[in-house]
């Protein structure tokens, strides 16, 4: 691919809850669920989770302070569910972005950073952040 790609998503990921339970508890429609044991594409997640995430962008300029920046408003206003539902349904919060880098050198690398906000909101509801890179 002679461009550069990524996505950002949120998960909430644990050993065994109900994707379903999570996503009537937060009223937010996740992008996509993993049940765990279930097979999906061939593969058998070890654990559930359920996933908010940006569109994959296919573009020479990636954005990840603003692709964070819009998952992060979807999230903002439910931050006490997300917290309760670390508890009630024993899950982790997690920030992933997943980047591939073009190695065309007339291409940018994608901007990487998270705007205060953005870590503030993270650092409250304990969320781990993982940074996928890639090169293709």
């Amino acid at each position: 691919m002679n461009t550069n790609e990524g996505r950002v998503y949120f998960a909430l990921d644990g050993d065994d809850f109900e994707p379903d339970e999570v996503t009537k508890f937060l009223g937010i429609e996740p992008t996509s669920i993993r049940r765990k044991g279930s097979k999906i594409a061939g593969k058998i997640p070890k654990m559930s989770s359920w996933e908010l995430s940006t569109n994959n962008i296919v573009n020479d300029h990636i954005d990840i302070f603003e692709m964070s920046t819009k998952i992060i408003d979807k999230l903002k206003a439910k931050k006490d569910l997300i917290l309760q539902a670390k508890e009630r349904f024993n899950v982790l919060p997690r920030f992933e972005v997943v980047l591939r880098f073009s190695m065309n050198k007339e291409h940018s690398t994608p901007a990487i950073g998270f705007e205060v906000e953005t870590i503030g909101f993270l650092g409250e509801i304990g969320a781990l952040v993982d940074i996928d890179t890639y090169k293709h």
